[in-house]
């Protein structure tokens, strides 16, 4: 039972952290900073999220956000933005547009000029954090995959080559502690924008995956076969 228990929990896990490496919600808006009219803005490890949905001036949101997200500003500017209250677009892209306005405006403020890079430094940190993190639970992924094969192998009483298989409990104590390592590796590298942002679900998940990898391992050690 404890090794079936063990092979449940690191599919589990496998999925989990499957889900929270394409989540687009690692970090959310504060419920004290939601503002009315911006859209639900939320970011991934590579995109930023705009939900217009229900929105007063929901189409002025959308048309915003396309602009603010695009490769090119100008040439978003001209077009007409999608019907899709759902705008997404990469971090990168809205902290270089932000930057490039603010520099715009700031014209031969110095400091403003000085802020402003800041500014951009501390939002790219984002893209930073979540190309890191990405690959850390690509490694991650790839290990509680291995282990999956490796537990559920075991557990039927067959053999892999060079008898990989009685190497399953130890891949899942490595792999889960690979996936708890890249949530910390962008928790510690993010940035909240002055305490605008919070952690979200995608954040957590991932966590509670490399945890559940963990207790794989614990209760495979604990099975008698």
């Amino acid at each position: 039972i404890m090794a079936w228990a063990a092979v449940g929990c690191i599919v589990v896990a496998l999925l989990l952290t499957s889900i929270g490496l394409f989540g687009n919600s690692w970090l959310v808006v504060s419920d004290e900073n939601s503002e009315e009219g911006s859209g639900q803005v939320s970011l991934g490890l590579s995109n930023m999220v705009v939900d217009c949905s229900g929105e007063t001036q929901e189409q002025a949101c959308i048309d915003f956000a396309y602009v603010f997200l695009a490769d090119d500003m100008e040439k978003a500017s001209a077009e007409s933005a999608p019907n899709d209250p759902v705008v997404k677009g990469p971090i990168k892209n809205q902290c270089e547009n932000i930057y490039s306005i603010t520099i715009q405006l700031a014209g031969d403020d110095q400091t403003l000029r000085s802020e402003a890079g800041d500014a951009r430094e501390n939002c790219l940190s984002n893209d930073s954090a979540g190309n890191l993190a990405s690959i850390t639970l690509w490694v991650g992924i790839l290990g509680v995959l291995t282990s999956a094969v490796m537990l559920t192998v075991s557990l039927l009483g067959k053999q892999l080559p060079a008898n990989a298989q009685k190497y399953g409990r130890i891949s899942s104590f490595i792999s889960g502690g690979i996936i708890i390592i890249g949530a910390i590796i962008w928790l510690m590298m993010k940035y909240d924008f002055d305490g605008n942002f919070e952690s979200g679900s995608s954040f957590y998940t991932v966590i509670f995956a490399g945890v559940l990898a963990i207790i794989a391992g614990v209760l495979d050690i604990l099975d008698k076969r």
